[in-house]
């Protein structure tokens, strides 16, 4: 659960990122609704107790009540036919719920009226739209026309036509009632509006996180988002691989002229240990003041203040990083991944542990999605080495070996000098065949090396495509069926499945001796299903495997499972030995690029 706001930290700026302007006019239509029905209170009131109001009868409250409720439609109306509204409708709105009260009460006998609740209404419609602020300041404008209202009404013709007089008990009675509700209303409001706020700005910045952006474009936009979210001065986030043994910092800056510069670099080990030894073992989020070493609040893992241990930063950090607060998160993405998020002179969110415990909150929601992003990342590297190693293996074990076959019979053929005519012809006859059957493996790897580059609207078409070249290109009767026109899937998840089938399909050219091949989509439950079905010799195993009997045992074809992986399918294979081999890719509708 998390702690109850501070007074500080309600009348500081909140944490939030720029809000459109569709929330406001939701927040208007609201407010419109409850002026109405404040207006058809009032009029009950009118009829049902008209004894309330003075001497003068009912007729000029009447009036107003109706201009009031009519103001009230107006807004209603108005708000339901805008799809969007301004800071300067809010406020001037807002400025005409406070004079509507003082002109009403005016009439109707003053702030001890019953149209008090007028008031009210303007404090509850300033914490509704703002928060603690706005209410405050209402407050003030509230009670001001209240001491108009009581002071037109002493001793003045209106206040003997009205028959009521200033009575000091009641003013301050309720001048005290509004203060005392205006704060509760306000703390409450602005309290739960902080966390909307947090909330939003923790699902703004995760959408930010985009694997076809590359992990350095993520990264730089999602430091960005912090500073702005957080009005830092600098933010550093310093991550250690110890797979591969290097430490990495990625700094951003903000200029004078509001502009950010984004940086990286790798560290040396002297470098990386002023940044990753600012927290202890105990410590999982630390705040420092006015470039003290020692820090000033700790936290555990669970946003926990300690009096334990404190944590230390090194004379040289101090020196190069000179700071008024300085804000230290611990981030564990993975067991071979470390990170260190620094925030360097946060103005936005109140106190520092305040400011401390949301961005620890907000590092550890974020850093998961990014640490995907790192992981496909690395993933596409591991499966481009594994490519490449394939395609080295191909050209040595066949078109080198063909080749030096070649050069040996034509070597050996015009060397020997007793040669049939005939046969001479025979020979070179199967040099050229080989030749061109040399030259059509090349052509199917540099097809296969190729970058898929498509509509991914389109991708059914051209997977249709691939089949129909690589019937004519190899002469295995290859067929695609599919039921529906097009695909809702991603760009990525629409190139890693013609991936699929591209390397599905050369494993049957190379491995199956196969005849004949079925490819099929369609739909399967929530998602789709991407089947290649062959006649041919099929796997060494027999059975039916699942992605994880497949992982388990080391079978089948490394870079499919792969790139099923990276959008979170499920690979199934059935082999029959001498009979075939069926191929299952599922793939979720929100199917999404990252690591299982």
């Amino acid at each position: 659960m998390p702690p109850v706001p501070s007074v500080l930290d309600l009348v500081s700026r909140r944490l939030a990122l720029p809000r459109g302007r569709r929330g406001l006019i939701d927040v208007e239509r609201i407010l419109a609704a409850v002026r109405l029905v404040l207006a058809l209170s009032s009029l009950l009131l009118l009829k049902f107790d008209p004894v309330e109001f003075p001497r003068n009868g009912i007729f000029p409250v009447l009036v107003l009540v109706l201009i009031y409720l009519a103001h009230s439609v107006a807004m209603l109306i108005v708000l339901h036919v805008r799809t969007e509204i301004s800071n300067r409708f809010s406020l001037i709105a807002h400025a005409i719920d406070i004079l509507w009260p003082a002109i009403i009460s005016l009439l109707a006998g003053g702030p001890n009226s019953a149209f008090f609740l007028y008031f009210i209404f303007a404090l509850l419609a300033a914490a509704f739209r703002w928060g603690m602020r706005a209410t405050s300041l209402t407050t003030v404008a509230v009670v001001g026309t209240m001491a108009l209202d009581a002071i037109a009404l002493t001793d003045t013709p209106l206040g003997q036509m009205i028959g009521r007089s200033f009575d000091v008990t009641h003013f301050v009675t309720r001048s005290l009632y509004l203060v005392i509700f205006a704060f509760l209303i306000g703390y409450i409001a602005e309290a739960e509006k902080r966390r909307a706020a947090e909330a939003l700005s923790i699902s703004q910045i995760s959408a930010k996180v985009r694997v076809e952006g590359g992990l350095r474009s993520t990264v730089q936009t999602v430091l960005a988002e912090l500073l702005s979210l957080f009005g830092g001065r600098e933010l550093l986030v310093v991550t250690r691989d110890a797979e591969a043994s290097t430490v990495m910092l990625w700094r951003a800056e903000r200029l004078g002229n509001g502009n950010v510069v984004f940086t990286w670099r790798q560290l040396d080990e002297a470098e990386a240990q002023d940044y990753l030894c600012v927290m202890g073992e105990e410590s999982a989020a630390a705040a420092w003041r006015n470039q003290n070493r020692v820090s000033a609040i700790t936290l555990d893992q669970d946003g926990t203040r300690t009096r334990g241990p404190r944590c230390y930063l090194s004379d040289r950090f101090v020196g190069q990083h000179p700071f008024e607060t300085l804000l230290v998160c611990a981030i564990s993405a993975a067991r071979d991944v470390s990170s260190r998020i620094l925030l360097f002179d946060p103005e936005h969110g109140g106190r520092a542990e305040t400011q401390l415990r949301f961005l620890q909150d907000l590092s550890n929601l974020v850093a998961p999605s990014v640490y995907n992003v790192y992981l496909l990342r690395r993933l596409r590297s591991r499966a481009a080495a594994v490519e490449r190693a394939r395609v080295a293996r191909e050209l040595h074990d066949g078109v080198v070996q063909s080749l030096h076959a070649i050069a040996f019979r034509l070597y050996a053929l015009r060397t020997r000098s007793s040669v049939a005519p005939a046969e001479r012809e025979q020979e070179l006859l199967e040099v050229q065949q080989l030749v061109q059957s040399e030259a059509a493996n090349v052509r199917n790897l540099i097809q296969q090396l190729e970058p898929l580059d498509f509509d991914p609207r389109r991708l059914v078409d051209f997977l249709a495509g691939m089949v129909t070249r690589y019937r004519q290109d190899t002469g295995i009767t290859a067929q695609f069926v599919c039921d529906v026109p097009s695909v809702n899937l991603s760009p990525l998840v629409c190139r890693e499945i013609a991936g699929i089938l591209r390397e599905a399909l050369a494993n049957v050219r190379r491995h199956s001796g196969a005849q004949n091949v079925l490819v099929r989509l369609a739909r399967h439950r929530n998602g789709w299903m991407l089947a290649i079905e062959d006649d041919g010799r099929g796997f060494e195993f027999s059975g039916k495997f699942s992605h994880a009997d497949l992982e388990e045992s080391r079978r089948g074809p490394l870079v499919i499972k792969q790139r099923v992986r990276a959008i979170d399918g499920e690979l199934t294979i059935i082999s029959k030995p001498g009979q075939g081999a069926r191929l299952e890719i599922k793939v979720p509708d929100l199917a999404r690029a990252s690591i299982a």
